[in-house]
């Protein structure tokens, strides 16, 4: 078996590869590898394993697909802006297991660009002889990117080829070395509560956890329970569309393991805290189609610009884990970003925003959607007529939802009256248990994780305890103030650690800047390399905070900070990373 070795050189990049490369392609690293398990799907693979090592430092993507040859992958996976996996494509956009094919730009190698030193890249291709394994240091295309030097130049790969492969083998391996420490420290994050147990939010499971999970809610995977909600409460005729999209799922014939574990959709609603359960009247109630909880079906009228189809399931209460709140959109049988791709909040009740969640599956959407594959051009007019659509026919569940809790009312009053004849005290079950296995949390989760901040300085955890306290107490503009304040104190704190503080400085005065040149000065800063969501969350933070604090026309409300509470958890994860690993 010979071997050959050589220096691949992909064609010049179509697209501004120096500003993926600095901005980071993806705003979890969750989103990365989708991307590979995207390919995988696409090249017609029946197994995916996803193993991580011990230290998180080192991840494997393997995959029993058609692989690729040398030529393919670096016509395909290697270059940018080109789609691929050509041993499964057909005309038709499907592949030969009759998959759609999800593929569209070919971005598979700047997957990972910005979150780790090292990608290889082992394949051999169903039928082919050649096996290949080719390698690029993304570390070194980061230095010379930092050098200002022209990126197209240092976008190469260096292989090895063989020959003599049995014609039966086919697979592809992706491994990818030397992790960011940031996110290295996320997944080594310990976790407070399990998967099989009752959690608030995923911020409470561990971090190899948590992005089993997140894995589980944007892969082309099935549903951890058959369906998202309960079978018992569906039913052929009516629930037809949910029951489908389901077994389509299980059509597909793709299992994924996550460190030897099978990943499932880990959807199944209604989901209520425990607590809310505990009487066995109430859990009867809330658990009841069309007293505790509807499902609605939303679909596109003919001759729509965008086709699309889906559900949402409005419960009596808030929907746990708040990860679910909202509305997902799939596109090609993968999530495009996360349940809160909708803004809904604008169009909805804000008391039923957090009961509800949903997906919808779209065609027709594919020239709005951005180059990271996990978010769209909120300014082309398809998503817009999407959005518009979508919020329209929601909002039509309000009276529903309305009615519901009425007649929950009424239930729960006639039961008082005969629990009074009865000498019972309403609520009480005097022959029933009422104790839950789950361990049960606060009757309201924090608005801000506490666990994010630990061992970090007593100036910045003293600042959590008031923002959570003013959302408990429902003062939300004192809230919006406080996270102002916390944002500008983290920052101050990540460059007097380094040193760097005379830098946000007035020069002459010696008096810290303003919040908008601090952040400024941040963004802008090359040695932090933030990608564009944490910018963009830096900006909405402080804009609430400003409102908040100076303009006394407009009223702070719980949905404005229900919008900016993922991007308040995701910023100062970022942030007390940055506080906590330069010691002055």
């Amino acid at each position: 078996m010979g071997i050959k070795t050589g220096v691949l050189e992909p064609r010049e990049p179509a697209i501004d590869l120096i500003r993926i490369i600095s901005e980071g392609t993806y705003t979890t690293f969750a989103q990365s590898l989708k991307e590979f398990i995207s390919n995988a799907y696409d090249a017609d693979a029946t197994e995916v394993d996803v193993t991580v090592d011990e230290d998180c430092n080192t991840i494997v993507v393997h995959d029993n697909g058609v692989g690729m040859t040398l030529k393919e992958f670096g016509d395909f996976f290697a270059s940018i802006a080109r789609s691929g996996k050509s041993g499964a494509r057909t005309v038709f956009g499907r592949t030969n297991l009759g998959r759609p094919k999800i593929g569209r730009f070919g971005i598979g190698a700047l997957a990972v660009a910005g979150v780790a030193e090292r990608m290889t890249v082992k394949s051999t291709k169903k039928g082919s002889s050649e096996g290949f394994e080719a390698a690029i240091s993304l570390e070194n295309l980061r230095k010379h990117f930092l050098r200002g030097e022209d990126l197209s130049k240092h976008w190469r790969f260096f292989f090895n080829r063989w020959d003599g492969e049995p014609s039966s083998l086919h697979f592809s391996d992706i491994r990818i070395e030397g992790i960011n420490d940031d996110i290295r420290a996320l997944l080594q994050r310990p976790g407070q509560m399990k998967l099989d147990e009752f959690f608030p939010s995923t911020s409470k499971l561990s971090g190899l956890d948590e992005l089993a999970w997140q894995l589980g809610i944007i892969s082309p995977v099935a549903y951890a329970f058959t369906y998202p909600v309960e079978e018992k409460h569906l039913s052929r005729g009516k629930d037809a569309l949910i029951m489908d999209k389901a077994r389509r799922l299980l059509k597909d014939r793709i299992q994924i393991k996550f460190n030897g574990q099978p990943l499932r959709r880990p959807i199944l609603l209604p989901r209520y805290q425990p607590n809310k359960l505990a009487d066995r009247k109430e859990a009867e109630m809330l658990l009841k189609r069309g007293i505790g909880f509807e499902i609605r079906y939303l679909r596109s009228p003919k001759g729509a610009p965008v086709r699309y189809e889906g559900y949402v399931v409005v419960q009596a209460t808030k929907l746990f884990p708040e990860e679910l709140r909202g509305v997902l959109i799939r596109l090609r049988g993968v999530a495009i970003g996360w349940h809160r791709t909708f803004n809904i909040s604008a169009g909805v009740l804000s008391t039923m925003l957090p009961n509800l969640s949903g997906e919808i599956w779209v065609e027709g959407l594919e020239e709005a959607l951005q180059f990271d594959r996990e978010s769209f051009r909120e300014d082309h007019p398809k998503f817009r007529w999407l959005k518009e659509s979508v919020i329209e026919k929601i909002n039509e569940e309000e009276k529903g939802f309305r009615q519901r809790s009425v007649k929950r009312l009424s239930l729960t009053k006639s039961g008082s009256k005969r629990a009074a004849k009865k000498g019972m005290r309403p609520g009480d079950v005097s022959t029933q248990p009422t104790a839950s296995p789950i361990p049960l949390p606060k009757a309201d989760a924090d608005f801000l994780p506490s666990a994010i901040f630990e061992n970090v300085p007593d100036h910045i955890t003293r600042i959590l305890p008031q923002i959570n306290g003013c959302w408990e107490r429902q003062y939300y503009e004192a809230c919006a103030v406080m996270i102002r304040r916390l944002i500008e104190t983290m920052i101050i704190e990540v460059y007097w650690k380094r040193n760097w503080d005379n830098e946000l400085k007035n020069p002459e005065t010696r008096d810290f800047l303003g919040l908008k040149a601090i952040i400024g000065k941040f963004k802008a800063d090359p040695r932090f390399s933030l990608d564009s969501k944490i910018n963009k969350g830096l900006n909405d933070l402080k804009d609430i905070g400003d409102i908040a604090a100076h303009d006394f026309r407009i009223k702070v409300r719980k949905s404005d900070l229900e919008h900016v509470r993922d991007a308040l958890r995701k910023t100062s994860e970022r942030l007390i990373f940055l506080v906590r690993t330069i010691s002055r």
